[in-house]
């Protein structure tokens, strides 16, 4: 009985050892939207905005999210000017194995048309870890910025890996 107990610990070379999985890359949602643009620049008027938690309606319009439960922190990125249909929103949640879960309905919640006037056709969401991001944004712009651009500058921004991509 005690070999078999002491015969595991002490020979790890039989099994190949795994690399534990990196974390998210620190900061606030903010910061992760400056990390973004940092490997992505995106020639628009933009402004960054911390999201309150407790106000369900701003909430919901920005992430597409029913309630902000799951959520530790969010923060969004949008034009400072007019209708330009174009949102980068990222979303900490409080417990990573709800990433998941909530990028579905980021990505199924979100209403493309909340400019009225304008429409983003290109909407994706991307997550690592405990980080979601949800891009939205009109092709209009696509010799400026494509969600698929600012889903690469995010898995970066990640270590180089995801673990959810998807688009609408």
């Amino acid at each position: 009985k005690d070999k078999t107990e002491t015969a595991k610990p002490a020979d790890p070379s039989k099994e190949p050892a795994k690399e534990p999985k990196p974390t998210a890359p620190s900061g606030s949602p903010s910061d992760i939207i400056d990390k973004i643009y940092a490997k992505k620049t995106v020639e628009l008027p933009l402004g960054t905005t911390e999201l309150d938690l407790s106000d369900g309606e701003i909430f919901t319009a920005v992430t597409g999210l029913a309630s902000s439960d799951k959520v530790k922190a969010a923060a969004y990125s949008e034009s400072m000017m007019g209708s330009q249909a174009y949102s980068l929103v990222v979303v900490r949640v409080k417990k990573s194995k709800d990433a998941a879960a909530v990028a579905d309905e980021m990505l199924s919640g979100i209403n493309p048309a909340k400019w009225i006037c304008v429409e983003a056709d290109d909407v994706r969401v991307a997550a690592y870890d405990d980080l979601v991001m949800l891009i939205m944004v009109s092709s209009s712009f696509e010799e400026t910025v494509t969600g698929k651009e600012i889903v690469s500058a995010f898995k970066k921004v990640c270590g180089g890996s995801l673990d959810v991509s998807k688009k609408r």
